[in-house]
Parts: C-alpha cells; structure tokens; sequence
C-alpha cells in the first residue's frame, strides 16, 4: 500500500487526534493561565493574577507523554473483528479471528513493507507535528490578542533554572532553546510510538498460530481503559517510580530542568523495533 492511499485511510484518525491534542493542550494552558474554571477572558484580554507555580511547568512537560501516548494508541488501534471463510468438513468456521481489514492485507498482491511501514511513517509525523503545532497555534493566538496571560507563561518557564540564567526579559525562542522541552518532546514521541507499535500489532497477533501470542490482543485494550487510573496513580501514588521510568516523567521532587535520560528514550525505541520485528515475522507466517 503507498504511503498516499494510506494517508487517505488514516485522514479520519489524523483529524480526530487533532482534534484530542488541542482540546488538551487548551486544558493545559489553561491550567496555568486561569484563575478559575470560568474565566476563558485570560486567552484574550484579561489579566491572569495567578503567581508563577512550579506545577504548572511539570504538567506541561508531563502532558506532551500523555498527549503522544493517546495518539499512539488512537492512531494503531484496529477496529472491527472479522472472522476467516474457512470451514472444514464440519461447515464450522475453523479459521483465526482476524482484526479489521487483515486478511484484505495479506489476500493482495501488496509487499510486506507498504503494509507495515507507511501507517507507521504516518504515526511518526503525525506525532512528531501535532502537539508542537497545536502548542504553536494557541501561543500564536495569545501573542496576536496581545493576551496578558502570555507573559504569565513565561514567568512559569522562568522558574526553570535554565531559563532564570537568560535574564529578565527571554523571547520565548531562548525559553525553547534553553528550557528541557526537545529532551522532554523525543521522550514523547518514544512513548508514543511504544503505543502505537503495541496497538497495530493487535492485528498480526489475531492470526498468529500460537494461542498465547493471541491472548496478548487484549492487554492494549486493557490498558486502553485503565489508562487514566494508571495516570493518576502515577501523579498522586506514594511510589510511582516504575510509571514514571515507563512515561519518562520527572520524578517526585526532581528539578525543573530535569531531563529524560538518553538511555530510557533508547530503550523505548529499541522496544518499538522489537515490536516491529515481531509483526514482520507474524506477518511472514501468516501470509496467504
């Protein structure tokens, strides 16, 4: 499958995590810009009262991990369960339950690799571009409005000490530049693609001969409805250390200038290589 028609199936997904990674990067702003629940005057005119908070900066690092995650897993999940034509003397279905359109796939005269690799070229840009252009959007709407609450952000980013060493007065590309948010950015992205290897292989495992590998279909979806709790128990839990190695956040009482180590990004993207690998060889054994 070429990387256009692929696009073109992936478009409704594409929208639909637009449309997620802005709701939440408004909530995110929003959280530190507002002064209560109601007052949406902040994103334009009013002034935001609310002293500089140390939180405000975690959240926003720790949102991009929560942003690309969801996107992972909206962008890889498989819908719909069909079940093979196959039947043996009895005239009972004897084939695999396959996921969504798998065995239109594996049926065409299509190279393994246009399966496999446009979905994920598409997940890596949309993960890539998304959250940094839907935070650009709302920041360059600020800055148009002349939003007092943007002034209010910088001060935020100013408590990182990185960002104290510029001075007083910093442009938000020194802030950028300066602050951990590319280290913070990559180790989203890694996340990201963890879900999305992890979800699009559901697909390849429904047709995999061995029954062990077939019950892993349902540990993403597991994961998919326990994630908030998995979240939050990472936020308020009294030892979240091994959430906090998974989503490669700060852990409690780091610094602001904390950064994700290269090691733990490493290893992220050498799972989603694993992951790949085994779908291309599920994909091998069983192609028809």
């Amino acid at each position: 499958m070429h990387l256009r028609s692929t696009l073109m199936l992936y478009r409704g997904r594409l929208i639909l995590v637009s449309v997620f990674t802005m709701l939440v990067v408004f909530f995110v702003v929003f959280n530190a810009i507002g002064e209560s629940p109601t007052d949406i005057g902040v994103f334009w005119h009013h002034f935001c009262g609310r002293p500089p908070d140390p939180s405000d900066v975690r959240i926003f690092f720790d949102s991009l991990a929560v942003i690309c995650g969801y996107m992972g897993i909206f962008l890889g999940i498989v819908t719909g369960i069909t079940l093979s034509v196959n039947t043996g003397a009895t005239g009972r279905n004897t084939g695999p339950i396959a996921l969504g359109d798998t065995r239109f796939f594996l049926t065409r005269p299509v190279p393994r690799g246009n399966i496999l690799f446009p979905p994920l070229l598409i997940a890596t840009a949309a993960l890539t571009i998304i959250p940094a252009l839907c935070f650009l959007l709302l920041l360059g709407w600020l800055r148009l409005a002349h939003a007092p609450a943007l002034a209010h952000i910088a001060a935020d980013m100013q408590l990182v000490p990185s960002v104290a060493a510029l001075g007083s007065h910093p442009t938000f590309l020194q802030i950028i530049a300066t602050a951990p948010v590319y280290r913070h950015y990559l180790a989203a992205i890694s996340i990201g693609l963890c879900a999305y290897s992890v979800m699009s292989a559901q697909r390849w495992l429904s047709l995999s001969p061995n029954k062990y590998l077939r019950r892993l279909i349902l540990v993403p979806f597991l994961v998919l409805i326990l994630g908030p709790l998995f979240i939050l128990w990472t936020i308020f839990g009294d030892h979240p250390t091994i959430f906090s190695s998974l989503l490669l956040w700060a852990p409690k009482g780091a610094s602001l200038d904390y950064q994700p180590s290269i090691l733990g990004i490493a290893l992220h993207f050498a799972f989603v290589a694993a992951v790949l690998y085994g779908s291309w060889r599920l994909i091998q054994q069983a192609d028809l």
